[in-house]
C-alpha cells in the first residue's frame, strides 16, 4: 500500500479539510498545496533545489520531504526565504509579506546579496563576502555542515555589519528589527541603516559616515538600495554584483526575460526570478497568469495597466509610511503590503 511520506501531516497533493492538516499549512480547494515559491519543511520534494530549506531527504525512491534549514552562527532563527511567517522580525530578511499567487505571508527574499542567517551556496552569495570591494569586505562566509551540501548559511559577521546586511531599525513595517546596530560605514545611530526599495533595513555605503550615497551603472553593489534610481543589482559576467544600467529612454530599470536576477523585484512586469535556494544568480522567466491575467509580484512596478497580485497594493516606491500610488502615475510605484 502507499505509505505517507510524512506521518505527522499531509504532503502536497493529498486531500485536506483545514490548513492544519497540511505540512504546508495551506489547504486550497480541499487539497494540500504550496503557499510559497518553494516547498516548505516537511512537505514533499524531489530534490534539494525544490525546498525552501535547500535540503530534500529521500529515504528511498524518487520523492522525500524537505529537511530543516542548516544551522550556524547568526542572529537569525531559521526563517529563511520562502518560509511562512507572522511578522517580519522573525525572517532572516526581516521582511514578511504575501506571496503574489496565493496571498499567504512568507519571508520575502531581499534583493542582492544574502543576509545574515539566510541560505547561501557560495561565500560570494553573502553580504560581506571577500572580493566585494564594499564596506565589510571579508566579514562573512557561507558556512556549510558538509562541503558537498547545496546550501549553508551566511554566518554572523566577524566584524562590523557589511554593506547590504540587515541592521537595527525601529518603527518601519515592524516595530523594531532584531539586527545589530553596527554598520561598517558608520556604527551606532549614524543613520546608515536605511530601508531598501522592498522595505528591508540594510546597511548602506557612505563617504562621510552620515549620508548614504548611490552607485552608478556598472559599479559594485550589495542590493538595489545601493544603486542610483533604484536600479537592480545583479550578477555580472565576472560573477559579482553590479548595478544595472537604465534603458536609453530614461525609463525605470528592470531585468528582461533571460536576464540575471536576485529576486522577483529585479524582473520586469510579467516575469519572475527563477533561482535556486541561497544563490544570487537567477534568471527572469515568464510566469503563469493569476487573477485572470498577469500581475506584479512583491516589489515590482505597478500602475493602472500593471496591477498587483492578490494581497498586494500599489504604493509609491520607498515611501515610509507607505503612500498610495497617485491615480494616473505610471512610474515610481511598486507592489507592497503592510504587515503588523
Amino acid at each position: 500500500m502507499c505509505a505517507a511520506l510524512n506521518p505527522t501531516c499531509h504532503t502536497f497533493g493529498n486531500s485536506c479539510n483545514a490548513n492544519g492538516d497540511c505540512c504546508s499549512s495551506y489547504c486550497h480547494s480541499g487539497v494540500c498545496a504550496t503557499p510559497s515559491f518553494c516547498a516548505l519543511q516537511g512537505d514533499a520534494c524531489a530534490n534539494d533545489a525544490s525546498c525552501c530549506t535547500g535540503k530534500c531527504t529521500i529515504a528511498s525512491g524518487n520523492v522525500g520531504t524537505c529537511a530543516a534549514p542548516p544551522t550556524g552562527s547568526s542572529f537569525c532563527n531559521g526563517e529563511v526565504d520562502g518560509s511562512l511567517c507572522n511578522d517580519c522580525g522573525g525572517c532572516c530578511s526581516r521582511l514578511c509579506a504575501p506571496y503574489g499567487p496565493t496571498g499567504v505571508n512568507i519571508c520575502q527574499p531581499a534583493q542582492g546579496c544574502r543576509t545574515d542567517g539566510n541560505l547561501c551556496q557560495h561565500d560570494s552569495d553573502c553580504c560581506g563576502a571577500t572580493g566585494s570591494g564594499l564596506p565589510g569586505d571579508g566579514n562573512v562566509t557561507c558556512q556549510k555542515a558538509n562541503p558537498t551540501d547545496l546550501v549553508g548559511t551566511c554566518r554572523n559577521p566577524t566584524g562590523c555589519n557589511p554593506e547590504g546586511n540587515v541592521c537595527h531599525k525601529q518603527n518601519y513595517t515592524c516595530s523594531i528589527s532584531s539586527a545589530r546596530n553596527d554598520c561598517c560605514s558608520g556604527v551606532g545611530n549614524s543613520g546608515l541603516c536605511q530601508l531598501d526599495p522592498l522595505g528591508v533595513p540594510r546597511c548602506c555605503v557612505s563617504t562621510n559616515g552620515t549620508t548614504c550615497v548611490c552607485h552608478n551603472a556598472g559599479d559594485s553593489c550589495s542590493s538595489s538600495a545601493d544603486c542610483c534610481n533604484g536600479a537592480p543589482c545583479t550578477v555580472g559576467s565576472d560573477g559579482k554584483l553590479h548595478c544595472v544600467a537604465a534603458p536609453p529612454d530614461g525609463g525605470t530599470a528592470c531585468v528582461n526575460v533571460d536576464g540575471s536576477c536576485t529576486a522577483n523585484a529585479d524582473c520586469c512586469y510579467g516575469l519572475t526570478c527563477h533561482i535556486q535556494p541561497g544563490s544570487t544568480n537567477g534568471t527572469c522567466t515568464t510566469i503563469p497568469t493569476y487573477d485572470g491575467g498577469v500581475c506584479s509580484m512583491f516589489g515590482q512596478m505597478c500602475n493602472a495597466n500593471e496591477p498587483c497580485c492578490t494581497g498586494l497594493s500599489c504604493y509609491v516606491t520607498g515611501s515610509n509610511p507607505l503612500s498610495a500610488c497617485p491615480s494616473g502615475q505610471t512610474t515610481g510605484c511598486s507592489c507592497y503590503t503592510v504587515i503588523p
